[in-house]
């Protein structure tokens, strides 16, 4: 065996070789065995090695799975959501989606077996076959519960990792009676209407939240002016006839000391007109989400009361 090549070839596989690479690069059945016995390689599936003294990881592992079933095959469900930045999985999670006319059984794997897997929804990510995040997000409503696939469609739109069209595309590409997933990601979509505007992952969620919750929609993106009509800034979402204005705070957006310093200043000028501000950080939106909703309704409810009774003095 050329060992110069093979080591090359390894280096793009996460230090993974197939049988077949093997032989192409001039090594016999006896030799690979060899090679076996004396650790230097190690077997991960049947025709699949690891080069030992290369650490495992998630993406080995995934490959290692994808190389033992030939093409078309690709990380999937809990596995991509895990590469796409998504979810959150452990490394030892091993779940692909395999064609129709396969029937591998890999020891420590979750395989699907579907029809329309296809190179429209595959991706390469760092030399790993993955399901594109649409394509993911379909899939993990055969999955995962409904409140964890929104939460993942949410971060999917924050991070721009694939638009609501994109995600119908997908959706409608496989959709047919009975097909899992389906109809979960339908009813998030459905949700969220026109949300595609969504500046970042956090307002994304939570504008679903307020629609989940059935908390009166506020305008989003809203523009205050003080009473000479100059501007004063743009808040997040706003209830402008109540004056009540409501700022979310993420990851990705409002980040810096100059910005951090813009908000608050915003902030006072928006309370010195006479609005109500309230601010929610992503760790209230993303994992308390009816206690935010449950405070957002009851001041709405609290400055709507006041309004009318001063309307009606």
């Amino acid at each position: 065996m050329d060992e110069h090549r093979a080591m090359e070839l390894a280096a793009r596989q996460h230090a993974l070789i197939t049988y077949d690479q093997a032989r192409d690069l001039g090594l016999s059945a006896r030799q690979i065995e060899h090679q076996v016995v004396r650790r230097f390689l190690a077997s991960v599936h049947e025709g699949v090695y690891r080069f030992t003294s290369a650490p495992s990881s998630r993406k080995q592992k995934l490959l290692a799975a994808c190389l033992a079933v030939g093409r078309p095959s690709a990380a999937s469900h809990h596995s991509a959501a895990a590469i796409h930045g998504i979810w959150a999985v452990s490394d030892d999670v091993v779940e692909i989606t395999v064609g129709r006319d396969r029937s591998p059984e890999l020891g420590g794997v979750t395989v699907h077996r579907i029809a329309d897997l296809s190179d429209r929804w595959i991706v390469d990510i760092d030399g790993v076959p993955v399901t594109t995040p649409a394509r993911t997000l379909v899939d993990l409503g055969a999955v995962l519960p409904l409140g964890s696939v929104s939460r993942a469609l949410d971060r999917t739109i924050g991070r721009q990792l694939a638009t609501l069209d994109e995600v119908r595309v997908a959706m409608d590409a496989v959709a047919r009676k009975g097909r899992a997933g389906v109809g979960t990601i339908r009813r998030l979509l459905d949700e969220r209407g026109g949300l595609d505007g969504a500046t970042s992952v956090l307002e994304a969620r939570m504008a679903a939240l307020l629609r989940v919750h059935g908390v009166p929609m506020p305008v989003r993106e809203h523009t205050v002016l003080d009473d000479d009509g100059q501007f004063v800034g743009r808040v997040d979402f706003a209830y402008p006839e109540l004056r009540y204005a409501i700022e979310v705070d993420g990851y990705e957006s409002h980040a810096g000391l100059q910005s951090f310093r813009h908000d608050r200043v915003r902030q006072n000028d928006l309370i010195d007109l006479g609005w109500t501000v309230h601010r929610f950080t992503w760790t209230e939106v993303d994992r308390h989400p009816s206690r935010v909703a449950d405070r957002i309704r009851h001041r709405h409810r609290q400055l709507l009361g006041t309004l009318n009774h001063t309307r009606c003095g």
